[in-house]
């Protein structure tokens, strides 16, 4: 049995040293670049042991995008609100959370990524948003149920209000830093989450209605 566990707990280490890599070398060679080869030189492991966890380099990537919203999601699920003067604030604290993933200098480095490969690796895109952007939008979207079902917001669709909260606070700042390739100013960012919270929070007020 000590055995078993053993060989569990060295499996989980190289895997873990893989994909450590290949998130280096996906940031630093693009995806389409990228080769298995230098994924395993970097993780210290041979291509076959690569090939004996993954079938695919989007497999590798999916991969590595499932890992980091497993330490990111059930963070922002944490996120408790005890009555309705707490809505507020709460949300803008989950979402300045949320900004240190996303706008954070690693979070525009994977934003270029995909903007850079989006016309050559479609498989590769779809990967990234369906692994990243989508599961955070359920998660916000999750938050908001809670807050309906609580009373405490008036919202047919979480899923849909979650979308466009979203857009609302980090599009033009994720933009921003597109183009420059710097990440965002941290008193930018809590200045757009803010004001786009009291924004969002003015149409989905149960008085609103």
């Amino acid at each position: 049995m000590a055995g078993a566990r053993k060989t569990r707990r060295e499996e989980g280490e190289v895997r873990g040293a893989i994909l450590g890599a290949a998130t280096t070398v996906f940031m630093t060679e693009g995806f389409s670049a990228a080769n298995v080869g230098a994924i395993a030189k970097l993780a210290g492991v041979s291509t076959k042991t690569i090939y004996r966890f993954f079938e695919t380099k989007t497999e590798i990537l999916t991969a590595v995008i499932t890992s980091y919203m497993e330490v990111m999601l059930p963070g922002l699920d944490a996120y408790e609100v005890t009555g309705p003067d707490g809505v507020e604030p709460t949300l803008v604290r989950m979402l300045l959370e949320l900004s240190q993933y996303g706008l954070s200098a690693n979070g525009v480095a994977a934003e270029r990524l995909a903007v850079t490969e989006v016309m050559r690796v479609p498989d590769m895109i779809a990967a990234y948003y369906r692994e990243g952007h989508e599961q955070v939008i359920k998660a916000v979207a999750r938050w908001l149920k809670r807050q309906v079902d609580a009373g405490y917001l008036a919202i047919d669709d979480p899923q849909i209000a979650a979308a466009m909260l979203i857009s609302m606070v980090f599009a033009d700042l994720s933009r921003a830093s597109l183009v420059s390739g710097e990440a965002a100013d941290p008193a930018e960012i809590d200045r757009w989450i803010t004001a786009g919270v009291a924004i969002f929070l003015r149409g989905v007020a149960l008085d609103h209605r």
